[in-house]
Parts: C-alpha cells; sequence; structure tokens
C-alpha cells in the first residue's frame, strides 16, 4: 500500500500497488470515543435523540446504531467499603415498577441498589455495602428503620424534621381549626427553627406543657351505642366498642412523643463523638439534590426501555460519586460493549431450544404446523362448510 493523495475530508488514501484497490484506514477507537461521549452527554441532558440527530445532521435511527453497544458497557461501583462516614442520608424513590435506594453524603453519591420495593430486606443489601456511619438521616420508612437497628445498631438516627411536619400537618391540616390542632402545628413548625440543644430543650418543654394541658382531651372517647352506624370511623373494628374522639391530634401528638422519647428528633444538635462539621436535620440534599435530578432525567427520556432508563440513572449516580473516572476510559476498557454484547449472544443461543430432539420429544418452538390430513382432532382437510 502506499499514500494516494487525500479524500475531500482530508482523510488520506490509500492505493494498493498490485491490483490497484484504492482505500482510507480509520481508527475506530477514535470514532467510538467521540460517540460514547455523545452517548454520554445525551443521557445526561434533557435534549431528546431526535434534536441530537438533527445537530449532528445524521438521522435518529442512525443514532439509535451508534448507541447500540453503549447500552452494554456496564457501570462500575466505586463505593468505598470500608470508610466511616460521618453522616449519611437514605431513601427510596420509585421508577414505575422500580425502586431505587440510594444513600449518600452532603454532597456526593457513595452507594444505590435497584429493588423491586423499599423494605428491611433492600436496605439491608444496600448497607451491606457500606460501613456503618455515625449518624443517619432518614425519612421514617420503616423498613429503612428496621434496617438499621439490625445492621448499624450503633448508629444514631436522625429523622427528617421536614417529613415530621408534614406528618404532623396531614394529621391536623394545614389550617386547624380547634386550639390543640394549633399548638400541635406550631409545634411541628418550631421544629425547623431548632439549631442549638437550648432550642431543643425549650421545644420538649413545649410538648410537655401541651401533654399537661390537653390529656384529658386526648383521652375522650367516644362510643359506638352513642353514635350512628355511619359516624363511626372506618379504622374502628366490627369488635370495639370505643374509640378515642380527637384520634387525629392524638396521634400526632403521639408521634412527636415517641420520636422524642427515641431520640430521634435532635441527634443534630447533640452528634456522638467523633462527628466533624456541621450535622443536617433533613433529607433534603437527597430529595432534591439526587432524587429530583434523577426523577428529571426519567421524565425527559419518557419512553425508553426499562433497562436502558436504569442504565442511564445509573450513569448519573456514577458520575455524582465522589471520585468517578472518564466513562471514555470505562467503555475503553471493556472495548465499547462489544465484550458484553457477544456474552449476551452466546446465552441467547444457548438458551433457544431445540428444533430437533433426539428423544422424539415435542419442540417449544417449531417453524410451521403439519397440515397432512390425520384422524386426530388436530389440522383436518377439506372445506369447513360442505353439507351432505
Amino acid at each position: 500500500m502506499r499514500k494516494n493523495g487525500t479524500t475531500t475530508k482530508g482523510t488520506t488514501r490509500w492505493r494498493c500497488t498490485t491490483c490497484g484497490a484504492s482505500t482510507t484506514n480509520t481508527r475506530t477507537d477514535d470514532h467510538h470515543a467521540r460517540r460514547f461521549q455523545l452517548f454520554i452527554n445525551w443521557i445526561q441532558s434533557p435534549q431528546s435523540l431526535t434534536t441530537l440527530a438533527q445537530q449532528h445532521r445524521v438521522t435518529r435511527r442512525t443514532l439509535t446504531r451508534w448507541f447500540h453497544n453503549y447500552w452494554y458497557v456496564e457501570v462500575p461501583r466505586n463505593t468505598d467499603h470500608h470508610r466511616i462516614y460521618d453522616q449519611l442520608f437514605i431513601d427510596g424513590t420509585y421508577f414505575n415498577t422500580k425502586c431505587l435506594l440510594i444513600a449518600c453524603t452532603f454532597d456526593h453519591v457513595v452507594a444505590w441498589r435497584w429493588c423491586t420495593k423499599e423494605d428491611s430486606y433492600n436496605y439491608t443489601r444496600l448497607f451491606d455495602q457500606l460501613q456503618p456511619p455515625l449518624i443517619v438521616t432518614t425519612d421514617g420508612q420503616k423498613g429503612a428503620l428496621k434496617a438499621i437497628t439490625t445492621t448499624w445498631p450503633t448508629t444514631k438516627i436522625q429523622r427528617c424534621l421536614v417529613h415530621i411536619k408534614r406528618n404532623i400537618q396531614q394529621h391536623v391540616t394545614l389550617n386547624p381549626k380547634l386550639k390543640p390542632g394549633k399548638a400541635l402545628r406550631k409545634l411541628s413548625l418550631n421544629l425547623l427553627k431548632i439549631h442549638t440543644a437550648n432550642d431543643a430543650a425549650t421545644w420538649m418543654t413545649q410538648l410537655h406543657e401541651f401533654h399537661t394541658v390537653y390529656r384529658d382531651w386526648l383521652n375522650e372517647k367516644t362510643y359506638t351505642t352513642d353514635v350512628s352506624q355511619s359516624e363511626i370511623p372506618g379504622f374502628v373494628r366490627p369488635t370495639a366498642t370505643w374509640w378515642y374522639t380527637h384520634y387525629r391530634h392524638r396521634r400526632a401528638y403521639r408521634q412527636l412523643e415517641k420520636l422524642a422519647r427515641q431520640g430521634h428528633l435532635f441527634t443534630f444538635v447533640n452528634p456522638p463523638d467523633g462527628v466533624e462539621g456541621t450535622i443536617k436535620s433533613t433529607t433534603n440534599c437527597l430529595e432534591g439534590g439526587i432524587n429530583a435530578q434523577i426523577k428529571a432525567l426519567a421524565r425527559n427520556h419518557r419512553g425508553m426501555f426499562d433497562e436502558h432508563q436504569r442504565i442511564a440513572v445509573d450513569w448519573w449516580l456514577y458520575l455524582h460519586t465522589q471520585l468517578p473516572d472518564d466513562p471514555v476510559k470505562i467503555a475503553r476498557q471493556q472495548h465499547w460493549g462489544q465484550d458484553a454484547l457477544a456474552k449476551a449472544d452466546v446465552l441467547i443461543q444457548q438458551e433457544q431450544p431445540d428444533a430437533h430432539r433426539d428423544d422424539g420429544r415435542p419442540a417449544l418452538y417449531d417453524t410451521g404446523i403439519d397440515a397432512t390430513p390425520t384422524n386426530s382432532i388436530g389440522i383436518r382437510s377439506g372445506w369447513a362448510g360442505r353439507h351432505n
């Protein structure tokens, strides 16, 4: 081969000295690097595939062909299994039938797990990737609390105060009419104004005073014999003879009292030894900083296959860990997904049933129906509408 000028794009043209055939040499690795970076930029942006194709003057089908192998590039997990964090935030968010559990610090993702529901088993599997932190902040999901107490028994729990405020609001409404409801509403709002241990002590005193004033009112009962059947709340069991008259206010108070007794309200103003820096009292950094952006990603690329959506979210999470590697470097090490695609093709071929079985068993899948006339109840020959 010898050089024979260049193409209109400036690519060197080569000609065979024996047969005279002309060709050009292209570095597919460079092409893959540019296209994979384009792939990563696309799944992390709100841009549609059609708009991206128009910008690069290609068709949507061409981009789909370029990106086909890149879906098989495995997203790495760079979770530090030995680091002890001062504070971790945990939460779960749903995507149709999938659930994503995330553990993060204030500024980066630490670990995540895909599952079908937010329960103690899946939270335990998430926690198994990490060392017990000094403090964990959660919205109070029962599965998460159970997993924390069993997997990280020495970790202090900080309940998200914003979620507690919302829970109290659900019980007493946004604008309560009764004085006890207004007092509970004010207590829940004051939770968000606590910054020091003295503020926490003052709030605890106010909660105790509320119970002292309204204890008898909270304990008032209504008996089934005194009301009509239509006035009995739905949560009352058929065999019950009474229920607490102000059950919504009672639930709100008992929730605050239980959390205060457990010590889950003010861990952030009285952290355990070894904690450095400021401790947060809410999961806002996870709810707004991570969950909201992942939801926006899924919404921008709605219509994706479920597996493609999961891969796109995995890349987003990985790129928001503390020290992510270059995605192009990761893809190059995996030969741009070609190795995984080849393995998948082999597995598919192995799982396909053999249409011709030596032992005479019927094939699970076949290529046609035997139309030979028989005396069985199978395919019959002749016209079904013929009369004798």
